[in-house]
């Protein structure tokens, strides 16, 4: 692309921040970097066998940043607002802190925790399956969308309490096509943990369906301590 059309799409189309949505033109950043260097988590990870979160069939979750502003502005759009194109972004920065984090561990395939039918349906995208998309192409490994389903229609989780969270998900994920689950190790990919409720009960039936290990990766996390 020349000079004259390179500028013009910038004109058009300017690149804006993942995480405010303001113009950056051609600034390579913009006033978010360094508020995101505050919150974000280098190395952190919750390990079922160091007492994370109390985990029974996860090996752990692996968090990118802590879920303040402006990863929580960031996520808002995403989610909220349209802003479709963030999910790649994010998801290569989950893919990212997956290699630093757990050097030399290959896992066998990426999946997306299901969303409702009514998030896809409202915003048009399923937010999970486009950052898993953009996980598995840059760990160079399989995207698995077919193998963990919703079996019913949950509450969305924001506007429930801790309890109500647990309740809210107990028995609303299944598999299917699980002869290749078996001695596998697997990401589950979602966009935030705060209980850590959602990733467990998605990682309880792959688990039983026989996968080895299964791992979380969340872009942001509320971790203890």
């Amino acid at each position: 692309m020349n000079r004259a059309a390179t500028f013009a799409k910038n004109l058009f189309f300017p690149k804006r921040c993942p995480y405010c949505g303001a113009v950056q033109g051609f600034a390579p950043v913009c006033d978010c970097a360094d508020a995101l260097e505050r919150i974000r988590l280098i190395g952190w990870i919750a390990r079922a066998d160091a007492g994370g979160r109390g985990l029974k069939y996860l090996k752990g979750i692996i968090g990118c940043y802590r879920y303040r502003n402006p990863i929580r502005r960031g996520i808002h759009r995403m989610k909220f607002s349209g802003a479709k194109g963030a999910a790649e972004f994010f998801g290569e920065e989950m893919a990212q802190q997956v290699a630093r984090v757990l050097p030399g561990i290959r896992f066998d395939a990426v999946i997306p925790v299901p969303s409702t039918r009514g998030e896809i349906r409202e915003r048009g995208y399923d937010v999970p399956l486009l950052m898993a998309r953009r996980i598995a192409a840059s760990l160079e490994i399989p995207l698995w969308d077919d193998i963990l389903k919703k079996s019913r229609e949950t509450r969305r989780q924001h506007t429930l309490s801790l309890e109500e969270r647990r309740e809210n998900l107990k028995g609303a994920f299944a598999v299917q096509n699980s002869d290749r689950l078996r001695r596998s190790r697997v990401l589950l990919c979602d966009d935030i943990s705060t209980s850590g409720s959602t990733l467990e009960e998605c990682a309880k039936p792959l688990k039983r369906a026989g996968a080895a290990e299964v791992w979380g990766i969340v872009l942001a996390c509320t971790p203890r301590g």
